[in-house]
Parts: C-alpha cells; structure tokens; sequence
C-alpha cells in the first residue's frame, strides 16, 4: 500500500519514477505520506539522562532543559514541525555565534535558483534565513561546493541525509515537504 501511494506522490510531483528512487522511497513510505520519525512529530520524550547521547553519570544533565519542554512553545508549521526562522526572528532563541559567543555572523541576503530539477519547478534556495544561524563554513565546501555547477544534488541523495538532507529531516522541516523548495516556475512547462 506505501508502495502505490509513494510512487503516486512522486509520480504526481517529480514526473517519471525511477525504479531506484521508487525502491528507495518504498523503506520512507511513511516518512513521505506523515512526516514519520521526525524527531519533532514523533517519539517518545526521553529524559536527557537516557537519551544516549549525554553522560549520565554527569551532574550536568540535571541542569540541561529537556528539550521537549524548552521547544513546546516554539511556532510550528501545519505539520507540527519547529519553523526555526520564525522561533529566531521572534526572538524566542538567541543561537550562540559559535563555541565561544564571540565570533562575527555575516548574514547574505541572495538566492541561488536550481535549474537542474527534471521536471520540477526550481528549487529557489535562500542564503538569508540559512545564514541567520550558520556561517558559511558550515556548509562549503564540505556540505556543497561553492560553484556553479559543482553539486550534483539529488532527492535521492537528499533523503539519505546528504546535500541538504544533512539538517532537512533532522532539525528542519522534512525534505519531501516538496513546494518548500520547488517554489520557482520552470520557463517552460510542459513534458519532456
């Protein structure tokens, strides 16, 4: 049943499935049809103590927040996920500029347009709301190349949590939330 209609959404919105790509989308069934497994929609709240990712013998997990309780009142989009560019520019968060609080945060303010989409619209990336958080060094050059045409980026790769698949479906909205990014009409429509 994931199967069909996995294919069905990618078959309405990315043209022609692959047989890879539909294999690959078979195993995120529900993460494509729900946001399934997003840490923010789904799971149990596990105390910091027993996350495996702090020390529990550390007497510093008893003062950490938990995080379910530090994030309830923060916006969220209609699918339940933290939009993290509003949690910021409402001034509920006030991110750290690095390890020590003191380096300088160069926000750009420019798009780059994707344009190698099949037949999708293009994916219009925005510099501004990424670099509000992230200095560039973040994501060039290990992440993304900085040059036209050094990126083969591919849905595929992006859901394996490569591209922009290292935050999206991690801490920011799930990748397969599709007119997110594809938000730019292609110059000719039509089939290929």
């Amino acid at each position: 049943m994931h199967i069909i209609k996995v294919m069905k959404i990618f078959g309405v919105y990315f043209g022609a499935v692959t047989l890879l790509a539909g294999m690959l989308l078979v195993s995120f069934g529900a993460f494509a049809e729900e946001g399934g497994g997003h840490y923010q929609l789904h799971g149990d709240v596990v105390p910091i103590q027993e996350d495996g990712i702090h020390d529990p013998e550390n007497d510093a997990v008893k003062t950490l927040q938990p995080p379910a309780e530090a994030m309830k009142d923060f916006p969220r989009d209609a699918r339940g996920v933290i939009n993290w560019v509003e949690t910021l520019d409402s001034g509920l968060i006030a991110p750290r500029t690095g390890l020590l609080g003191n380096e300088k945060m160069h926000s750009v303010d420019f798009d780059v347009i994707f344009k190698n989409t099949a037949s999708m619209p293009y994916v219009r990336f925005p510099h501004l709301p990424h670099t509000k958080w992230l200095t560039c060094k973040n994501c060039h050059p290990a992440i993304f190349l900085p040059q036209r045409g050094g990126n083969f980026v591919t849905m595929a790769a992006i859901i394996e949590g490569e591209f922009c698949g290292v935050c999206h479906g991690k801490v920011a909205f799930p990748p397969l939330q599709c007119n997110r990014c594809h938000s730019v009409a292609r110059e000719n429509v039509g089939l290929r």
